[in-house]
């Protein structure tokens, strides 16, 4: 927009394929890393694959084709794309997730929004483990950095353990005082991974990046199904990442009350359904 990347994308279709989770928005189901790959959910125990040993990092979704089922545009609706994964339909997952799961994802652009509505419907008959969060990688120059400030309504900020994982219970920080106000890209505290996991106000969440060079700011709406956020800085780009997440990554390992760490499950017959929209408007608007 305005001759401005606002999104991070890789140098060819083929680096994504190779590195999907380190561009664009990926999708993470569930979000962060799992201990030792395994939990355990109302008595069963899910052995997940070791993908970034010995842990399972963000599920495999973006990896995965996804069937389109449709597409189009219109004066009303803009351009849009639903798709597709069913779960059932591949065996392997099933194998550790063994969930008869639909998720269906229809994203939409429209007078320069880009938006996401997304459902997920479990047609298995037991509960399933729910855990979704968002990898948005919002791109600033080299030198920008100082002139970028993220804004999130944080209502606390969850103390690290040094591999990166939940050390205690979320606390009010300098941190979490300062993002409401704003704080520079180039002035975030360089945390274990490069992260810092937020509790968000309840309610429907905005967060924002304010890029001073350009005049214009970037508004990310998330709705109210993500009560936690991870902020993070990639060391590979020049990139910033506000990450909504249903629950706190391992969170089915942890011992934190559900209504702190986001733990929850999906009755079967049941849909969970979110969205969430992100656009560009002038800085003084």
């Amino acid at each position: 927009m305005r001759n401005h990347a606002y999104i991070a994308k890789p140098a060819s279709v083929a680096e994504l394929r190779v590195k999907s989770s380190r561009y664009g928005v990926p999708i993470l189901f569930p979000p962060g890393r799992v201990k030792q790959a395994a939990f355990t959910f109302e008595g069963r125990e899910y052995r997940l694959p070791m993908n970034r040993e010995p842990d399972h990092a963000h599920g495999e979704l973006r990896e995965r084709p996804w069937k389109i089922v449709a597409s189009g545009a219109d004066a009303a609706g803009g351009a849009y794309v639903s798709a597709e994964f069913n779960i059932a339909e591949h065996p392997d997952m099933l194998a550790y997730f063994p969930h008869a799961a639909c998720l269906r994802f229809t994203y939409r652009l429209k007078d320069g929004t880009l938006s996401l509505r997304g459902e997920i419907a479990n047609h298995s008959g037991q509960t399933m483990p729910l855990s979704l969060g968002f990898h948005p990688y919002f791109a600033y120059t080299d030198g920008e950095a100082s002139r970028v400030n993220v804004l999130i309504p944080a209502a606390a900020e969850w103390p690290l353990s040094a591999d990166g994982f939940a050390a205690g219970e979320p606390k009010l920080s300098p941190l979490s005082a300062a993002l409401r106000q704003g704080v520079a890209v180039s002035a975030l505290p360089k945390y274990p991974g490069g992260s810092q996991l937020l509790s968000m106000e309840p309610g429907p969440q905005t967060c924002e990046l304010q890029y001073e060079a350009r005049g214009t700011r970037l508004v990310f709406d998330m709705g109210d199904k993500f009560p936690i956020h991870v902020l993070f800085t990639a060391p590979w780009a020049d990139a910033v990442s506000l990450e909504p997440y249903t629950s706190i990554m391992n969170v089915f390992n942890e011992p934190f009350a559900a209504e702190l760490s986001g733990a929850q499950g999906l009755p079967g017959g049941e849909t969970f359904t979110f969205e969430w929209s992100i656009h560009i408007e002038p800085l003084e608007k």
